[in-house]
Order: structure tokens, then C-alpha cells, then sequence
């Protein structure tokens, strides 16, 4: 705390001590001047007082000289040793002869240096005794001495008096200054700094200073002023405050904030220290974020970061150039151990006075775990983790290189599980997949790590047979002998929750490198083995030959044709008409896709349909067909030939049918035609909504809010289940013309149509037979009660301007009980 000045350096002894000065010179200057003209005063009333003795004493010291008087000399000289300033008197004749002389003695004083500093010592004077009357002759001479410091006392005397009044009097002047000035200035001062000195410098404006009653000088206007700037100084301390405090409470908010976030942040000064750190940076660590500050990077990071040069060397590019660094991916060793990857951006940041490294580092372990496993999961299959169709022509496509350049031959081998279908539907599909995974696993462990087993989709999988031998036959017999190793893996007992199941496998072989052939024709011609194998009763295994490749070849050039055919319009739909059993009348017609080839004719559907499936073609004809029937529709609509109750029918493939889109496709295409109300039924086979019933059951309810109708196509050649039948929104059933054909003959034949027709009705089905080619069959088939028949027997498919023509002429065309047209 700051001691308070002592007296002697207080204002008023200060104020005090300046004015005796001043008073003392100014005394001492006013006194000289006054000294001075009384000295000179007086020396002017010393020559007058000579020149009065002189003009006293003349006469009768004239008239001794005269008169030779002794006693008249003697008595003037004692006279004018009278006066106390005059020591020395001789009176001399004309001659020079002494009449009288007379001296008195002079006394010390304290002021004769004084006197000879500022006159003679002693002054002489000398008179001419002259008798009146006489002429002008002197007869004598008067002289005498005077003793300045004597004739000067009355002077000094003065002149003392003169001093001590002038230094008495201001001496008064400067005590009742100083008292006025202790009064009027240091006292308000000393009281003002004792209450400055106590003045809170945290809380200013709870002290005031005291003001000065009755006062409106500057001292007044210095504790209004200070008073002011106290309130002023109180209102900034408090907006100060409550700045620092908002500021605290926004830093702690933004370190909670960066706490928080799941992010490592970091700052680094140019030597390489932590001067910040956030939460997730320091745990990651094993540290505090204070226990991180002033830490060096290589001591935090020894073992956390590969290379800390780099680091460091990054830092100082961003410090020292400004640089903007990017790191896509590094490794971050934690203090547990635990590996992590970082997206890391480190940039420049004004750190108070400084420039510092700011790290911003993110946590891109999940993203790259879930990049590798998504990697992972695009080159192999979920169920059993063997790799899926995309790894399978990667691989197999470098395989055929290596062979090529190295001259060895491999093979690829195409493995279907027979009717694996029954064991999804009897059993449900965890069973299947159990199943399918036990199949991966035993494929696996039956090749070489060199070879590679895929899973292509459901039960297919497909195997790649490498380095077999350089020798073709021999590569060949190799690759048979593996087939049926794997054949017999394949058909021993599975045994999945207390089931014991059995299944086989067929087998297609081809074997590369051969002809140039690409990955695509090498699994095609494995896929089109594999069928051949099907199709002589399957578990077996068939190598690819020249047939095969014939007949693959056939159907790529139709495959071309089919583009060709969809693009150029070769397709037309034809109308078979189907007919009641009871009236006779048309109520409908089966659109039928025909294909006319410019140079090969009219191509039998047996032919390009199941092309159509493999190829994919079938959803963009499949909806031409959509479209062709709607238009038609809308046409026999508009010249007034469809009647209320009559229903187009057309077929929908399997692959068409389970798109996911399928019901959005149909529903849009309807909206773009304005077709008869429920003119519009679809055929479905069994084995389309068999193999996944929940989904066709939504697909077809859809559908069937919109007035859509559906027929089940080929009734009695699957599985005809009347559980599924009774949940499936079906309302026609069709009877396969593999049935009606031998219905006159076969007995089986006849019962099971009779026992569908029956089934239709008690289901409240209606129910039509196809392929009804005669009169016999017709009358069998109107006994059982069957409701609508289309065949031969009425009309084959005809166009459209045929059926236009069937339909103008219906009263025609009317059937009567009996069977007669």
C-alpha cells in the first residue's frame, strides 16, 4: 500500500518553504533599494551638515585666525569635536601655521567594514577663513575629518530596523500563507488522497470522494470530476465483468462443445508443444487435457504415430507457410493398445500471440471397417461367404489369362443341387440355407486352396479348377474325377435338427482355356452342361461338347434376333377366343405372343420364350405385351365389341412376375390407358406364387384392388394345394391341355379334371379348360360342369382383325347345349 508523504514533504511545507524564499528575496530586494536611498540620502544630509558647520564655525574661527586668538581657535576646535562623527580639527593661519588643533579618539564598531565597503572611511574637509571686509584674501584654513562608520550609525541603525521589520513581516506573510495554503489546499488534498487510497480497486464505485461544502474552485471541480470518473470507471469494471463473464461462460461452453464432439483436436506451437487438447484427443492418449499442456509431441506420441518427422515437418509447413494439409488416412495407436484410423486436417490457427498447428483428427475406423466389409460383401456371397458372381469372373477371367500365358489347362465346374426347391418349401428356408451352407462347406474342403468356389445365387454354385495339367484330355480326366469326388461329398446324409437329409447335384464341365472363349461363354456353356444333365434325369456330371456349344450358338444368334424382333415390331399378339360351355358365347380371349422372323417365318413360342427368360428380354417384351393388351382393349372398348363381363388374359413369366416393380409397372401402365372396368386378368402358374406365396399373395391383393382378375395357368401339373389356393385372390382355374388330351381315354385324366372342376366350384372358382380340340372332349368336359373351354375345337389364336370379326359376328358363333355349332 502507498505511504502517505511526510510533513516535510507535504504541499503546504513545500508551498511554505517556496514562498519564505520568495518573501526573503523579495524583502531583501525591496530593503536594498531602500538601504540604498537612504544611503544615499544620508550621505546627501552628511554634505549638508559640513557645509552648515563650516558655515557656523567660519566666523568665529575666522576672527581667531584674524585676532591670532588662541583660546577663540581652541574653543572652536572643541566645538566641532563636539559632534561625535568629527575626530580631527586644526585651525592654520595664511602661513600654515597651526593656530589650534584637536583629534578625538575613534571607537571600534561593528559596521566599519561595512563602512569601508560602501564609502571612505573618514571624509576631510577644508574651509578658507575669509574676514568681510578685507577683500577676498584668505587669512587661514578650517579642516576637519569625519568618521563615516560614526556619521553613518544613524544609517545602519536605520537600516537594521529596516532588515528585522522586512524579515518579521515575512516571516507573518509566509505562517499565515502556509496556514491558508494547509487550509484551503493541503488539508482538502491530504483528506482527498486518503480517500483515493481507500478506494476499492475491485468495487470503485461503492467509496466516494467526500465533496468540498461551499467551494466551487478547482479542487471542487477536482472531486466532482473524480467522482464522475469513478462512476465511470464502476460502470466499465462492471461491463467489464460481464464481458470476462460471458466470455468465461462462452469459452467453457465452446470447451464443452469441443469436449463433446467425437473428434480429436489438438493444437502445436512451432517446437512441437501441446498448448490444447480436448477430451477425446487426451483419453485416446491416456492423459488429462491439462496433464497434455506444454507436453512435447514426441513424448505423447512415441508410440501412437508411425513417423513423428513427418509429422513435425507438418507441422512447421502449416506454421511457418500457411499450409492447408490433408490426411486421407493414418494409423492412431491409442493408449490401450487399440488400433484406430484417422481423417486428420491439420491447418493454421492465431493462437493469442502466436501461430499454432490446429489437428483436427476423425475417427474413420467404422467407415473403413464398414468400406472393407462392404468391399467384402460385394465379392462375396452373405449366406456362405464364398465368393458371389462378381469375384467369380474377376478371378476367373485372370485365371484364363494365366493358363493362356503359362499353357496349362483348367477347368469350371456348374453345380446345381437337384429339386433343392422341395427342401425349402417342405422344410422352410432356414433349413435350406443350413443345408447350403453345409454344401459350401464341404466344396471348400474338398478342392485345393488354389482353386475357387463360388456361389452364383440359390443352389448354383460354380467351381474353378486351376493348374489341372498341361495336357487338355488329361486336364479333362482330372476335372471328372474331382466332379464326381464332389458329387458324392454333396450326396452324403446332411443332419440339421434331427433331420437326416439327402440331396445330389448335376454337374456341367467345361474346361479352358479353348477357342478364345470369354468368362461369360465359359459359364454359359458350364450353365448349358449343367441343363443337359437335367434334362437326362440329373445327378450326374457332362462334360460341354460341340452340340452344346451348337445349340448355345443358336440361341445367341436368336437372343440377337429377339433385340432385333422387339425393336424392328416382329412381335403380334393373336386372340384365342374362350368360350362358355353352356351359351356358347365369347366372354374373353388369351392374348398369345406370336413372333414373325423376316427371313425364318413364324418362330414357335417353345422356341424363343425360354430365350426370352435366360436373356432377360422377357420384362421389356412382358410389358410391350402389357401395353399391346391395353391397347386393345381400349380399342374393342371404343367400337362397342366388349361387353360388360369379358376378360382379356394375358401370361406373365416368372422373372417378370417377382420384380419387386412388377405391381408399380402394371398399375402405371393402367393409369396411361383407360381400359373396360375388370377387363383385364392375368395367368399365373403354380410354380410363380408356390415358391414365394407371402410376397405373391401382397403383389396379387394389389392388384386386385384395381380391378385386376387372375387365372391360375396350368392347374394340376404342380403342386395344387388347396391351402395356398384358398389364400391366393385367384379367380379362374385353368386346366392344362396335357389333361384334356387324353381325357376320352385315360381314366386318370378324366377323374383328376373331374375332381378339379369340382374343386373349382365348391371353391367358388369358375373354371375353363385349354387345348380343347374336339367334340368328344367338349361333351366330357360340359358333363363335369365345366364353365369355359378355349381350343382348337372353337378357334386357334387369330389377329385382331380376325377376333374383331368373331366378335361382330357372336350370334354366330353360339354354341348350344347339345355340343352342335
Amino acid at each position: 500500500m502507498h505511504k502517505a508523504p511526510s510533513f516535510f514533504q507535504g504541499i503546504s511545507f513545500q508551498l511554505a518553504k517556496i514562498g519564505i524564499l520568495l518573501a526573503f528575496a523579495l524583502g531583501f530586494l525591496v530593503s536594498s533599494a531602500q538601504i540604498y536611498l537612504d544611503f544615499r540620502s544620508h550621505q546627501s544630509e552628511l554634505d549638508q551638515l559640513a557645509d552648515r558647520v563650516i558655515e557656523v564655525t567660519m566666523p568665529p574661527a575666522a576672527r581667531a585666525v584674524h585676532t591670532l586668538d588662541d583660546d577663540l581657535s581652541a574653543e572652536v576646535v572643541n566645538g566641532l569635536l563636539a559632534y561625535g562623527f568629527i575626530y580631527q580639527v586644526s585651525i592654520t593661519d595664511e602661513l600654515g601655521n597651526i593656530l589650534a588643533e584637536g583629534s578625538a579618539p575613534v571607537p571600534e564598531s561593528a559596521t566599519r567594514w561595512l563602512t569601508r565597503r560602501i564609502a571612505e572611511e573618514s571624509r576631510h574637509f577644508n574651509a578658507a577663513l575669509n574676514i568681510p571686509g578685507y577683500g577676498g584674501s584668505a587669512y587661514g584654513t578650517l579642516s576637519f575629518s569625519l568618521d563615516m562608520d560614526q556619521a553613518l550609525s544613524s544609517f545602519y541603525q536605520r537600516a537594521q530596523r529596516s532588515l528585522t521589520t522586512g524579515l518579521l513581516r515575512d516571516m507573518l506573510l509566509v505562517l499565515l500563507l502556509f496556514i491558508a495554503f494547509y487550509l484551503t489546499l493541503t488539508k482538502p488534498l491530504v483528506r482527498l488522497a486518503r480517500e483515493i487510497r481507500d478506494i476499492s480497486p475491485d468495487q470503485p464505485g461503492v467509496q466516494r470522494l467526500t465533496p468540498l461544502p461551499g467551494r466551487r474552485d478547482e479542487l471542487a471541480e477536482l472531486v466532482t470530476g473524480g467522482n464522475q470518473l469513478l462512476d465511470a470507471v464502476e460502470l466499465s469494471l462492471a461491463r467489464r465483468r460481464a464481458v470476462e463473464l460471458a466470455l468465461r461462460k462462452s469459452e467453457e461452453h465452446l470447451r464443452q462443445i469441443i469436449d463433446s464432439l467425437p473428434v480429436m483436436i489438438g493444437a502445436r506451437n512451432a517446437t512441437g508443444h501441446y498448448l490444447f487438447a480436448n477430451r477425446a484427443l487426451s483419453e485416446a492418449l491416456g492423459f488429462t487435457p491439462d496433464q497434455m499442456r506444454d507436453m512435447h509431441a514426441r513424448d505423447l506420441l512415441q508410440g501412437s504415430v508411425q513417423d513423428l518427422e513427418l509429422l513435425l515437418h507438418n507441422d512447421h509447413r502449416v506454421i511457418k507457410q500457411g499450409a492447408d494439409i490433408e490426411i486421407s488416412e493414418e494409423s492412431f495407436i491409442t493408449a490401450t493398445g487399440k488400433q484406430l484410423f484417422l481423417q486428420t486436417h491439420i491447418v493454421p490457427l492465431q493462437f493469442y500471440d502466436e501461430i499454432v498447428a490446429l489437428v483436427v483428427s476423425v475417427d474413420v475406423t467404422e467407415r473403413k471397417n464398414a468400406q472393407a466389409k462392404m468391399e467384402h460383401m460385394a465379392h462375396h456371397d452373405a449366406l456362405t461367404n464364398l465368393p458371389n458372381r462378381v469375384q467369380l469372373v474377376e478371378r476367373l477371367e485372370l485365371e484364363i489369362r494365366r493358363a493362356e500365358r503359362h499353357g496349362y489347362c483348367g477347368a469350371v465346374l456348374f453345380i446345381d443341387l437337384d429339386q433343392f426347391k422341395n427342401i425349402n418349401d417342405s422344410l422352410g428356408h432356414p433349413v435350406g440355407d443350413l443345408v447350403l451352407k453345409e454344401v459350401a462347406q464341404r466344396l471348400v474342403e474338398t478342392v485345393r486352396e488354389e482353386d475357387l468356389v463360388a456361389r452364383l445365387s440359390g443352389d448354383e454354385f460354380v467351381l474353378v479348377l486351376t493348374v489341372l495339367d498341361e495336357d487338355m484330355s488329361v486336364a479333362a480326366l482330372r476335372a471328372g474325377e474331382i466332379s464326381e469326388k464332389l458329387r458324392g461329398v454333396i450326396s452324403r446324409p446332411y443332419r440339421i435338427e434331427d433331420l437326416e437329409l439327402r440331396i445330389t447335384c448335376s454337374v456341367g464341365v467345361v474346361m479352358y482355356p479353348e477357342k478364345n472363349s470369354t468368362v461369360h461363354e465359359l459359364l454359359r456353356f458350364a450353365d448349358t452342361a449343367m441343363y443337359q444333365v437335367k434334362e437326362k434325369g440329373r445327378d450326374s456330371i457332362e462334360f460341354f461338347n460341340e452340340e452344346m456349344a451348337a445349340k448355345v450358338s443358336r440361341q445367341l444368334v436368336m437372343e440377337g434376333d429377339l433385340h432385333r424382333a422387339l425393336e424392328e415390331g416382329q412381335f403380334e399378339l393373336q386372340y384365342q377366343p374362350k368360350i362358355d360351355m353352356i351359351s356358347g358365347n365369347i366372354v374373353g380371349a388369351e392374348a398369345l405372343l406370336r413372333w414373325h422372323h423376316p427371313v425364318k417365318g413364324t418362330i414357335s413360342p417353345v422356341e424363343f420364350i425360354p430365350v426370352l427368360e435366360t436373356s432377360g428380354l422377357i420384362l421389356d417384351v412382358g410389358q410391350w405385351v402389357l401395353e399391346q393388351a391395353c391397347e386393345t382393349l381400349v380399342h374393342w372398348e371404343s367400337i362397342g365389341l366388349w361387353k360388360k363381363g369379358m376378360r382379356l388374359s394375358i401370361n406373365i413369366s416368372p422373372r417378370q412376375f417377382r420384380r419387386t416393380a412388377f405391381a408399380d409397372d402394371v398399375l402405371a401402365t393402367l393409369a396411361h390407358y383407360e381400359i373396360p372396368e375388370n377387363s383385364l386378368e392375368i395367368e399365373v402358374t403354380e410354380g410363380i406364387v408356390i415358391q414365394q406365396v407371402d410376397e405373391a399373395i401382397i403383389t396379387m391383393t394389389r392388384l386386385a384392388e384395381h380391378g385386376i382378375s387372375f387365372s391360375l395357368d396350368d392347374f394340376g401339373t404342380g403342386y395344387s394345394s388347396i391351402s395356398y389356393l384358398k389364400q391366393l385372390p385367384v379367380s379362374v382355374l385353368k386346366i392344362d391341355k396335357s389333361f384334356v388330351r387324353d381325357i376320352i381315354d385315360d381314366r386318370n385324366d378324366r377323374v383328376l379334371v373331374e375332381t378339379i372342376i369340382t374343386m373349382g366350384r365348391l371353391l367358388d372358382l369358375e373354371v375353363i379348360a385349354e387345348g380343347v380340340e374336339d367334340q368328344a372332349q367338349f361333351n366330357l368336359l360340359q358333363k363335369y360342369g365345366c364353365h369355359y373351354f378355349q381350343g382348337f375345337y372353337c378357334s386357334p389364336a387369330v389377329s385382331l382383325d380376325r377376333f374383331d370379326e368373331m366378335l361382330k359376328d357372336q350370334e354366330a358363333m353360339t354354341f348350344r347345349a347339345d355340343g352342335n355349332a
